[in-house]
């Protein structure tokens, strides 16, 4: 984290401190601290082996209509895209990315990080650098991918 990234950060911390409470400052609060360190994953611990979970992840990632681009089993993550949507403009788009990582904990069970991001291309005329990739730090895609994780782990123990 550079020096003036970190005066920044504390800055809006002290004004947001100050204003205490103020929706609009939680907010710029919370883009500063997205984009210096980053969005943090949702976690969940689910009744499982890595591979077994890894198989209803992906299943549960298929139904939300990703579409798996990367990982496995052996590697503990997944990565999926869905498809390319026509934005609101001429020569733009909408993507989103699913980021699925598995590790094992004690006691069998197994710990899943999943991180939604949007991909955003304005088109080439507006466009800068390419497209915009943005962390989702609260989406409904969340619940609803353990929503099918867990419907996926208890299909997956009926067979």
């Amino acid at each position: 984290m550079n020096l003036k990234a970190l005066q920044l950060l504390v800055l809006l911390i002290a004004v947001g401190g100050l204003l205490g409470g103020c929706e609009s400052i939680e907010s710029v609060r919370d883009t500063v601290k997205d984009r210096v360190a980053g969005v943090p994953p949702k976690v969940r611990a689910v009744e499982g082996e890595p591979r077994q979970v890894y198989e209803a992840a992906r299943l549960a990632m298929e139904k939300q209509g990703f579409r798996f681009m990367s990982g496995g089993p052996a590697q503990g993550r997944l990565e999926g895209l869905t498809r390319i949507d026509g934005g609101r403009e001429f020569g733009s788009s909408r993507q989103r990315s699913i980021s699925v990582h598995m590790e094992l904990l004690d006691g069998g069970r197994t710990e899943v990080q999943v991180l939604l991001t949007e991909i955003v291309d304005e088109g080439s005329e507006r466009s800068v650098g390419g497209p915009a990739e943005t962390p989702l730090r609260e989406s409904p895609g969340y619940d609803t991918f353990f929503a099918e994780l867990e419907r996926q782990m208890q299909s997956s123990k009926g067979k």
